[in-house]
């Protein structure tokens, strides 16, 4: 098995193992697949002034592979919430961070 398949498999493998939920992708064409992810949802402070906000950011970790077709505008499903996609991170180590906004 090569370094790259290898790689490949390792990252589904821990995906699964950290978030088994159903997470179905969309393309703007409508072509549906269902992927494997984790998500999350972030909070951090935000100062602004005599008043700190809070701000929270929901993430779907993917692996590199499965993500290649993903754009900006794509939609994400994952139960009943249904959210479209804001930003893409690439991690350069074979995992996507995928900004999510909810709709």
């Amino acid at each position: 098995m090569s370094f790259m398949k290898n790689m490949i498999e390792h990252d589904l493998s821990m995906l699964q193992a950290l978030d088994g939920e159903y997470i179905l992708y969309t393309s703007k064409q409508g072509k549906q697949r269902v992927i494997d992810g984790m998500l999350q949802t972030r909070a951090s402070f935000i100062p602004g002034g005599s008043v700190e906000m809070m701000a929270t950011e929901v993430t779907l970790s993917v692996r590199s592979v499965d993500a290649q077709d993903m754009q900006i505008g794509d939609k994400i499903a994952v139960d009943a919430q249904t959210y479209e996609i804001a930003a893409i991170r690439p991690d350069n180590e074979g995992i996507v961070e995928i900004v999510l906004e909810r709709l």
